[in-house]
Order: C-alpha cells, then sequence, then structure tokens
C-alpha cells in the first residue's frame, strides 16, 4: 500500500480544517496566565535539557533493573526488526519533528479558522507545558531505575555503538512514548475545549502517531513493551491534565452580560471521557 507523504496529509489536514464551520466569536476562552505558563514551560523544559547534558555523570554504569518478564521477553521477539537502527531513527523523527510540526500547523491554522488567530499561539503554548513536563518527570524516571535496555540484553548493537554508553540502562520508561502520547493528548484536550470542529481529528490522527511512535520503540529494540506501555499512559494523562486543571474553559459572556448558562460538557481523555459542569 502506498503511504501518503507529509504535504499530503497536511494538504488533508487543512481540508478538513476548512470543512469546519467558522466561529465568529473566536475560540472559546481558555484559562491561563501567559508569564506563568511560559515559566512552568521553561523549568521543565531545563530539568530534562539539564538530565541530558549530565547524563554521563547521573546514568548509573551498571542497571539497577536487569531482569526482563516474561510478557516483555515475548513482545520484543515478535516485534524487533532486523533493521532496529532505522525504527529507531523513524521513531525520532516522528515523536521530535512531524508531530510537532503537524501539532503547530493544526492549532495556528484551526484558531484561525475560528476567528482569532493569536488563540493558536495560546494553544501552543499549553502543548509544550504538558509535553514539557511529561519530558522532565521522565527524565527523573529514567535515571532513578535505571532498567537495561533490550538491544544491551541482546547484544543488538546499532552501527558504531558501543558498549557502556550512558543510556544503556535508561530503557524504563519510554521518553519518545512518553512525549508522542502528551502530544497528542496536550492537543487533543485543547482542541476539544477551544470547540474546534477539527478536534476529533486531532485525537484520531495524534493517538495514531503516539502508538507508532510507541511500535518503533520496540521494533528498534529500543523498549520493553511495559516501558512503552507506562510512557503511553504517563503521557497521555500529563497532556489531558494540564489543559484540563491549569486551562478550562472560561464563561463566554451572554449576549446581554453575565456569563452564558453551565453545562454538561464531555472531554475524550486518552483512556475515557470526563464529564464537565
Amino acid at each position: 500500500m502506498r503511504r501518503a507523504s507529509p504535504p499530503a496529509l497536511a494538504a488533508l489536514l487543512a481540508a478538513a480544517l476548512l470543512a469546519a464551520p467558522a466561529r465568529a466569536a473566536g475560540p472559546h476562552p481558555l484559562r491561563g496566565d501567559d508569564r506563568t505558563d511560559l515559566a512552568v514551560t521553561g523549568a521543565a523544559a531545563g530539568v530534562w535539557l539539564l538530565g541530558e547534558v549530565l547524563k554521563p555523570e547521573l546514568a548509573p554504569s551498571v542497571c539497577r533493573f536487569c531482569k526482563a518478564n516474561a510478557l516483555d521477553v515475548w513482545a520484543r521477539d515478535r516485534l524487533v526488526l532486523s533493521d532496529a537502527t532505522l525504527a529507531a531513527r523513524g521513531s525520532d523523527v516522528l515523536a521530535f519533528a512531524l508531530m510537532p510540526a503537524a501539532v503547530t500547523a493544526h492549532q495556528l491554522l484551526a484558531a484561525r479558522v475560528a476567528g482569532d488567530g493569536g488563540e493558536g499561539w495560546r494553544d501552543l503554548l499549553y502543548v509544550a507545558e504538558a509535553a514539557s513536563l511529561s519530558m522532565a518527570v521522565n527524565q527523573v524516571v529514567k535515571l532513578a531505575v535505571g532498567r537495561q535496555r533490550p538491544f544491551v540484553r541482546y547484544g543488538n548493537w546499532a552501527p558504531g555503538s558501543r558498549e557502556g554508553d550512558p543510556d544503556d540502562n535508561l530503557s524504563f520508561y519510554s521518553g519518545h512514548s512518553a512525549l508522542a502520547f502528551s502530544i497528542a493528548s496536550a492537543a487533543g484536550t485543547v482542541s476539544t475545549l477551544r470547540g474546534y470542529g477539527s478536534a476529533p481529528w486531532v485525537w484520531a490522527v495524534g493517538m495514531t502517531l503516539a502508538t507508532g511512535v510507541g511500535y518503533l520503540r520496540m521494533a528498534g529494540d529500543k523498549h520493553w513493551l511495559t516501558d512503552v506501555v507506562v510512557g503511553a499512559a504517563v503521557g497521555g494523562g500529563v497532556g489531558a491534565a494540564v489543559p484540563l486543571l491549569l486551562h478550562g474553559r472560561e464563561d463566554r459572556p451572554a449576549p446581554g452580560g453575565g456569563a452564558s448558562p453551565a453545562g454538561a460538557r464531555v472531554v475524550p481523555l486518552p483512556m475515557g471521557v470526563l464529564v464537565v459542569w
């Protein structure tokens, strides 16, 4: 089956957005203080980046969690590819390039179609805030747990790699999966809260791409199944919780003054739905 190229996918997304009815009143307003959100995002990103810089000193030289359970071994034997390096590189591109670019394009275009393009930049700040917090938590957990990666256990070294790399014992849990699911979940939650007509597409496409990232991490022999499952759960949870708890909907002023009547809203989450009053 022929794969759709990134430009084709972008064109389909744009068409779906433009087909959605525009909202003259603009996107539904959300709570938030830009300076506070920028500070939180910067601090969380700083924790993650500091962990990357200091990884040679902080990462355990020998595994603290070395055993693999039967489920992980069973999944690894069936999912790892012969060209593991290509799969691992694909997960890098998908998680760190394609998904952020797609979300950026969507949020800016969706806000513009809804009537206020400037709100798209706030949408991106909220997504970045969730992703940064998710990665900061992941960095701390990986350094503390010290789980051996599957390619180390099986001696499946990538060309040019060497034994004793600081990353060898940082398998739990998958940072790529946590990042991908936090981006997808945060973008979906923000789009739902904003009232964008494209929100169902954001959830469907985002979760599909995030699942692809998780698969590629296992196919690339970088992570065990449980690493990916936990990464998806934590990333998806943080991605939904940050917009819901910090940036919930504000009441839109009613035509005659005052706040609009409150009502029930169903907000989709990675593991179900949340009814908000």
